[in-house]
């Protein structure tokens, strides 16, 4: 037996190439269509050829359906141009039609590589989630809208303090549920869609959602300060808006304080970073909460947070490549930190 340190180039290469999950070909171009060199065992599984019977052949005639060959003959004219390529593609294999995620490396002057990973499940269980979602989320706004509507009513028919109440808890919880709803749907856009990102000036940001949400809770005692003399820029989005409104919101509600008190700082780091802390004098989030929310933890049944806001504010926080922190002072409340980049600014214009 070789050991690997007497293996040559060429052998270790074609240990690797035989090894891999993924199903490749080398591939040699003759007027720019691909025609199969080797193929490793992944192609053989899948597509049913091995380097016997599938050696010199037209790799587009043994696995590229017919209505497929147009968009093959595109991806090979940018392979002999020396181009990669990238892209979900359909292709025959011994189990029928199948999807993959297609990967091709040209070697000029005219050789390649193809890969083919197999994402048929991936890409089925995907669309089944995003129906399920919809259909979920369309019935539940639908019904919750009723059952809104109803216990107003029973609110404003009540003949007693206690059916009054029973109709407020009704639609304090209906509520939640549609807020729960919104929040996945938002998660949902911020996991699938790419994070654009832009120059966000933070202070008016945050002063409009602070005016937004003493409107809403005149009962709350909610404050906002900046330590830089000049205006505070951040890398981030249209969704740190989304950011600032969650943790205002769970600090208001979460809050068992009579007055609820809320202050929402932008403190500048040095000359890079921006920090945003929400604090407030409510009962704390659970230490297991954090834990789950910081990664620290499994999520369980009996472990998974109450609700959606706070992995909202760490996704879109995530998504900024920026940190979160959670602190639980001494004297009681909570204080979330996000670090933010600070965006460069032109100053003369």
């Amino acid at each position: 037996m070789v050991t690997p340190e007497r293996m040559t180039a060429e052998q270790r290469f074609r240990e690797l190439f035989d090894r891999l999950d993924d199903a490749i070909v080398e591939f040699r171009l003759v007027n720019e269509a691909p025609y199969i060199v080797q193929v490793n065992r992944a192609f053989t599984d899948v597509f049913g050829f091995d380097n016997e019977t599938a050696a010199g052949r037209r790799l587009n005639e043994l696995i590229v359906p017919a209505g497929r060959q147009t968009e093959a003959q595109a991806f090979d004219r940018r392979t002999a141009a020396g181009k990669t390529n990238a892209g979900i593609i359909e292709r025959r294999t011994t189990h029928g039609m199948r999807q993959f995620m297609y990967r091709s490396i040209p070697c000029p002057p005219d050789r390649g590589f193809a890969i083919y990973s197999d994402v048929t499940e991936k890409l089925r269980r995907d669309r089944h989630l995003d129906v399920l979602q919809r259909v979920l989320r369309h019935n539940l706004r639908n019904d919750l809208n009723l059952v809104l509507g109803m216990a107003e009513t029973v609110i404003a028919d009540a003949e007693s303090d206690d059916v009054r109440a029973a109709g407020e808890t009704i639609k304090e919880t209906a509520s939640e549920l549609v807020r729960l709803s919104e929040e996945a749907k938002i998660l949902k856009q911020v996991l699938e869609e790419p994070t654009a990102l832009r120059t966000v000036e933070l202070d008016p940001l945050v002063a409009d959602v602070v005016a937004e949400y003493q409107t809403q809770h005149p009962q709350a005692q909610l404050t906002h300060s900046s330590n830089a003399n000049n205006s505070v820029a951040v890398v981030a989005n249209e969704r740190i808006a989304t950011v600032v409104q969650n943790l205002v919101d769970n600090a208001i509600r979460h809050n068992t304080s009579d007055t609820p008190q809320v202050a929402v700082d932008i403190d500048t780091v040095g000359d890079t970073t921006v920090e945003l802390s929400v604090s407030d004098n409510g009962p704390g989030i659970p230490q297991a909460e954090q834990e789950i929310i910081l990664g620290d933890a499994e999520i369980t049944p009996l472990t998974h947070g109450s609700g959606l806001g706070l992995w909202l504010v760490k996704w879109i926080t995530e998504s900024y490549d920026s940190s979160l922190s959670i602190e639980t002072p001494d004297g009681g409340g909570t204080v979330i930190r996000i670090q933010l980049a600070r965006a460069a600014v032109d100053n003369d214009s």
